[in-house]
């Protein structure tokens, strides 16, 4: 588990404070640590610039700058050392050299008072008394203190308004109840622009007129309270000024033409912290934003499985691997007698990559990735192919006998199983995955547009490092375990050419081109809809895999949650070879992702139950006819076709494109209607089981 650490705020734009700083003088008073995340959800959920929920107070998760202080109490960063998924990430951001795991310290170390882990800083750091509804930043207010006193208890941080009398009656300054402690909560309204600058919602200015005629109030700094109510309009805020009067209710922001009250955006990014210099000003739309809300932060990352050596190595191999590695694993190494002392004092972990690699082979590699040699072209650094990532995956998952069946070192074993009669019409092969490693990387964020939706424009990316150009950026390994199926490819070209004509082919081709359209960001590169819209392929091995991932949890001791996916389905172009092939798998930070149940179903008779189980419940949704018949057409613009809760869809942890382009008639012959009926690719299956 990562650990978190509260961090102060440092008052100077541009300074990265230190949070081990002061923990002297705070000595038994107050812990730093205020909750722990695992290590995948600093890359999906509560990752470097978003708001992390805890119970009682909101932090945000510092940029690299700040990660560099914890490394040095921890003695140096742990590498991830996977060369494919670092080349991948250098598309992006090209100047990346590392790929560092989270700092993290055991739980028993914790407790004997080292305080290592993710800096963060409490943000937003307005507060709202829940007793008196005061409303005030803690950078500036006195009246509120940070309670962090039990050691084992993180969850129990909070702020306290230290001489609460409860709320005022009408006409008073302040309460009249017994002062004392009472909860301080995190002021829920930020403001925010789509270059992905988050700040503080500007109450004191909004609240006295700063967007049209100013109001005079006698105090700079005046006392503010936070008023929440409902009615028949729905939930009412308003801010009001002690010191004048002056009040505004948040509704006037939600009308419209609302945004157009707020101020010009600051350029602030609160997770390193900077602005936006005076004389380059950010020209971005601002939106009202809620702490918390689904559209503040979107991570951007990179993963890949780790792939064995193959048995028969080549230059190219060696090549792509020492390209992959941190710039300096070889900056001493000038001679072929400086890689022979290399080989016996480098580091263990990076020597042990080029096991079974002759020292001249390896030298030749070298000076090719240096330029020295004949050299490659280079790819360009402006973005990648998703595809480019699969194929070395496919090509090692259909061709096991290439690829040693035991690799300790990639954390990779397979096994072909025999496919069952029954399966044959359609399947080719089965591999029982029994150990597979998958590696991540966080490039950045983006808010209020997700990247797909901004045409993947690196541009949109949020800067980890007040640089903006990261040297290292955070990355995962996760353990677990999988099953692998092949399908035919003359059995899937036949079906998938006498899809494309069809018409319930066009009517998703049609709907994916208006949901391209309404929904791609008034500041993205253009993005023509044919390029994201995925072959009749894929529409079936997804909807197949949902399938198997709802049967598989019934009998896999996993939940399916915990069961991913990964397809492999793209048309024969003439730069690559077409594929047909789904990966179920379950993976975990720990050994929990490789205990057996998954990769037990790829046994010929269990995955033969499987599949029949999958493909007869699949003939019959509970909301049939609705969902049997449903097709996108006039305006509407979803990306499914027969498939809802009931019979398709899974959990986002388990879905690589959320729930979009399914269709169970594309799996399975459904009786909806002469006007979109098409052939189910898996037809033949059910026919032999007597479905």
């Amino acid at each position: 588990m990562s650990q978190v650490v509260e961090e102060e705020a440092s008052s100077v734009a541009g300074v990265v404070a230190n949070p081990f700083g002061e923990l002297e003088a705070v000595g038994a008073k107050n812990h730093s640590r205020v909750g722990s995340v695992r290590p995948s959800a600093l890359l999906y959920t509560s990752g470097i610039g978003a708001t992390v929920d805890m119970p009682h107070i909101a932090v945000m998760p510092q940029g690299l700058d700040a990660w560099e202080i914890a490394y040095s109490k921890q003695g140096g960063p742990q590498l991830v050392l996977v060369p494919r998924l670092l080349a991948a990430v250098r598309k992006m951001l090209p100047r990346v050299e590392e790929l560092r795991q989270p700092p993290w310290v055991p739980e028993k170390a914790h407790e004997g008072g080292t305080p290592i882990g993710i800096p963060t800083r409490v943000f937003p750091q307005w507060l709202r008394c829940t007793g008196c509804d005061l409303l005030a930043p803690i950078s500036e207010s006195t009246k509120f203190e940070f309670v962090n006193t039990s050691k084992h208890r993180p969850d129990k941080a909070q702020f306290v308004h230290k001489a609460c009398k409860g709320r005022p009656k009408k006409g008073q300054k302040q309460g009249t109840l017994e002062a004392r402690p009472r909860l301080a909560v995190p002021a829920r309204y930020l403001i925010a622009c789509t270059d992905g600058h988050l700040d503080e919602f500007p109450y004191v200015e909004w609240v006295h007129g700063a967007d049209g005629d100013p109001a005079t109030c006698k105090v700079a700094k005046p006392e503010m309270r936070m008023m929440e109510w409902r009615s028949n309009l729905g939930p009412q805020v308003k801010i009001s000024c002690v010191a004048c009067d002056a009040s505004r209710n948040i509704a006037e922001l939600t009308r419209a033409g609302g945004e157009e009250m707020l101020p010009d955006c600051r350029g602030r990014h609160p997770h390193l912290p900077t602005y936006a210099p005076a004389d380059h000003p950010c020209q971005a739309d601002v939106r009202l934003m809620l702490l918390g809300a689904a559209n503040q932060w979107f991570p951007a990352s990179v993963s890949v499985l780790v792939l064995p050596a193959r048995k028969h190595i080549t230059t190219a191999d060696v090549v792509e691997t020492v390209k992959g590695l941190p710039a300096v694993t070889f900056a001493d190494v000038q001679t072929l007698e400086d890689l022979l002392a290399w080989r016996k004092f480098g580091p263990k972990d990076v020597r042990s990559i080029f096991d079974g690699i002759a020292d001249d082979a390896l030298w030749n590699g070298i000076q090719v990735a240096r330029g020295q040699a004949v050299a490659e072209p280079e790819s360009s650094p402006s973005g990648f192919d998703p595809i480019s990532l699969l194929e070395p995956e496919w090509d090692t998952l259909v061709h096991p006998e290439d690829f040693e069946r035991e690799d300790r070192k990639a954390g990779f074993r397979v096994r072909p199983v025999e496919v069952a009669p029954a399966l044959q019409p359609v399947l080719s092969h089965v591999v029982a995955v029994e150990r597979v490693k998958k590696a991540n990387a966080f490039i950045g964020f983006t808010r209020i547009d997700a990247l797909d939706r901004v045409g993947d424009a690196p541009s949109r990316i949020a800067p980890l490092v007040q640089s903006g150009k990261p040297k290292w950026v955070p990355a995962t390994e996760d353990r677990g375990e999988g099953v692998f199926l092949r399908f035919d490819e003359d059995v899937m070209r036949a079906w998938e050419d006498g899809v494309l004509g069809s018409k319930v082919w066009q009517s998703h081709v049609a709907a994916h081109e208006r949901n391209v359209k309404r929904r791609q960001s008034r500041t993205a590169v253009a993005i023509d809809p044919a390029d994201r819209m995925p072959p009749p392929r894929y529409w079936a091995l997804h909807t197949m895999s949902h399938l198997l991932i709802r049967e598989m949890a019934m009998s896999s001791g996993y939940g399916s949650a915990s069961l991913s996916e990964r397809l492999y389905a793209w048309r024969e172009t003439d730069d690559r070879e077409a594929a047909a092939g789904i990966l179920i798998a379950t993976t975990s930070p720990d050994s929990e992702g490789t205990l057996g149940g998954l990769v037990d179903l790829a046994r010929t008779e269990r995955l033969e139950g499987v599949f029949r189980d999958a493909l007869r419940r699949a003939e019959r949704c509970s909301s049939d006819p609705i969902c049997a018949h449903r097709v996108p057409s006039g305006q509407e613009d979803f990306l499914h076709g027969a498939a809802c809760h009931f019979c398709l869809f899974v959990s986002e942890t388990s879905c690589e494109k959320a729930n979009r382009f399914l269709d169970r008639r594309f799996a399975l012959t459904l009786n909806s209607g002469p006007e979109y009926a098409v052939d189910g690719l898996l037809q033949p299956v059910l026919e032999t089981f007597g479905g």
